[in-house]
């Protein structure tokens, strides 16, 4: 499932205009340029990553490090040109759509002919439904993925052809073709030797009542899913088995992890960066240390780096050696980050508490000091200037302490024994307004939090700021255990789709809703969104879920960053929009 969480940005002049000092692109050196000599002259792709990958197994993780390493090494039905968001044949073809009696939608596919596993077996459609079973089966944790594809009835095969196949959807779906595109489509020979799935009907898991019933009383389904989770199919080499470029060929942990180009890839001759095979190996490094980060760029010892902290590029983008072997630029982001409130937390279940705090952080202030000279854009909502659906009339929220301390005192909030800390009644007992802030580990992500339990200090509100890594924060986020946190959200390049992050089915491990919004409106115009496909008709319902979520302030929405592009000149590459920025299978070393 390698479904991009991000939006489309539309900027004036241009869609995902290049600010740069130097743009990013394959051709900035010209013939007057100085010949550099480059400590590394092997067609190994270095890649610095931040965070390292908690598992490699597509269903079961939505971070970020794991969909760039994963995409490396499985594919999926369909891939999406970063210039244009268009759909583009990868494994199949592109789809036939076909409207059917009853209301229903089929899309009918054809795997490419060359298409392979490392084994030499053809990708077949026996392997595609096997991964569809995969992401609707209720005892997977696959839940951040299995709303995308509730609409599929079954899959029709063809009886002369194993790579010909129809799925049939039971109603119109607004991103159906996206969807089913981005299914990463798993070997079944690797996943299921014992074939337990295929005494599974998948109409069966298509339904709440079959998946149930499934759960309960399916002894293949449960040794399917008990094997399925065991984090060896995630961990170790041997059993990470995709029809992509590259395979894993080792994994130090909290190190790095090695990728070996595969010996007669289906797709090697291919033109398109999506199914290239440039380098000869990738190794991803795990460096989440500023320091160590930048001795490795001075060293030469990595080629590329994800995500760079907004602090550091700053700084390194103005060194001149740096400049003479790498790429600095950015390219606006498809995310915005944002805190989260838990509105199951006491503290934060009444949406006048969440709107006053949203006074008490200046949000332009944070643009101004942390991302200056056009790193970030302010946010007000998931739904972004330049869209047509833009709800324009819900103004930016100020930065106003006097307003903040009028709605906390209509919410009952004073400070009673005259302790500094403003206190309330909540559930029968007298409760502090104190609480802890969970923040990334990252210089940018610290001066937010001194900020914010700054001007909140400022109001009578105690504000412990707690620093984790990514995966124990996003942990605690899945858990329900925590106050307020920062956290990022994004959606891919197409309509917005809310079910995912906003529905209220959707809090964890059943989607990514982690801050436990509900909204019975909100919920019944999701559902009516995702199923219209008119543009016109959904417009004023995109208006009006805007207006909600407005309303009852579940976040503090902060700024849609810069994403920054960092590579080395001994490569051509193509910049992209789309997070990382570098299609890592495409770097082509100069010659």
């Amino acid at each position: 499932m390698f479904l991009r969480f991000f939006f489309c940005l539309l900027l004036a002049g241009g869609l995902f205009a290049c600010k740069t000092d130097s743009a990013p692109t394959a051709t900035d050196n010209d013939s007057d340029s100085p010949v550099i000599s480059f400590k590394n002259t092997d067609n190994t792709a270095r890649i610095a990553l931040r965070v390292e990958p908690p598992g490699l197994n597509p269903v079961l993780s939505t971070q970020a490090a794991s969909r760039y390493v994963g995409e490396m090494i499985f594919q999926t039905l369909n891939s999406m040109d970063p210039d244009n968001f268009e759909q583009v044949p990868l494994l199949a073809s592109l789809p036939d759509i076909t409207k059917e009696p009853g209301g229903g939608v089929s899309y009918s596919y054809l795997i490419d002919e060359r298409a392979t596993w490392p084994n030499g077996l053809p990708v077949t459609a026996a392997d595609v439904i096997f991964s569809l079973k995969l992401v609707l089966n209720p005892l997977v944790a696959s839940g951040a993925y299995r709303p995308y594809y509730d609409m599929v009835s079954s899959v029709v095969t063809s009886p002369n052809n194993e790579r010909r196949f129809k799925v049939m959807c039971k109603r119109p779906y607004l991103i159906a073709q996206e969807s089913l595109g981005s299914l990463v489509i798993y070997p079944e020979y690797a996943y299921d030797p014992d074939r337990l799935l295929r005494k599974i009907r998948l109409g069966d898991l298509t339904t709440d009542a079959g998946a149930e019933r499934l759960a309960k009383n399916s002894e293949e389904l449960k040794t399917f899913s008990e094997a399925f989770s065991d984090p060896d199919l995630a961990n170790n080499p041997e059993r990470i088995v995709g029809s992509g470029p590259y395979q894993l060929v080792s994994w130090e942990p909290g190190q790095q992890l090695t990728l070996d180009r595969r010996e007669k890839y289906w797709g090697s001759k291919s033109r398109d960066n999506w199914l290239k095979a440039k380098p000869e190996s990738i190794i991803f490094q795990i460096i989440s240390d500023n320091g160590t980060m930048a001795n490795a760029i001075r060293d030469e010892a990595v080629d590329v780096v994800v995500d760079m902290s907004v602090d550091q590029f700053k700084e390194l983008r103005d060194d001149d050696y740096l400049n003479a072997r790498y790429e600095f630029g950015t390219i606006q982001s498809l995310k915005y980050f944002g805190l989260l409130f838990n509105q199951q937390h006491p503290l934060f279940k009444d949406a006048s508490t969440r709107r006053a705090l949203t006074h008490l952080v200046d949000v332009d202030a944070i643009i101004d000091q942390l991302f200056p000279n056009g790193l970030a854009n302010r946010v007000t909502g998931p739904v972004l200037p330049g869209k047509s659906y833009y709800n324009g009339d819900l103004p930016e929220i100020p930065y106003s302490p006097e307003k903040a301390s009028e709605l906390l005192k209509s919410a009952g909030w004073e400070d009673t024994n005259g302790d500094g800390t403003l206190d309330k009644e909540i559930d029968g007992s007298r409760q502090e307004f104190s609480f802890q802030f969970l923040i990334f580990p990252s210089p940018t992500s610290d001066a937010v939090g001194a900020l914010v339990s700054e001007w909140m200090g400022e109001a009578g509100i105690e504000v412990e700021v707690v620093r984790q890594d990514f995966r124990a924060l996003y942990g605690e986020l899945n858990k329900g255990n925590f106050a307020l946190a920062i956290i990022g959200q994004g959606f891919t390049p197409n309509p917005d789709e809310f079910t995912q992050v906003w529905a209220s089915t959707s809090v964890p491990p059943n989607g990514t809703n982690r801050g436990g919004f509900a909204s019975a409106e909100a919920d019944k115009l999701i559902n009516q969104i995702k199923g219209t496909l008119k543009e016109s008709d959904r417009d004023p319902l995109y208006r009006r879920f805007q207006e909600i979520l407005y309303e009852n302030q579940p976040m503090i929405f902060l700024f849609s960053p810069a994403d920054r592009v960092v590579v080395s000149k001994r490569f051509d590459f193509e910049p992209s929009s789309i997070s990382p920025n570098v299609d890592f299978n495409a770097l082509e070393k100069k010659e």
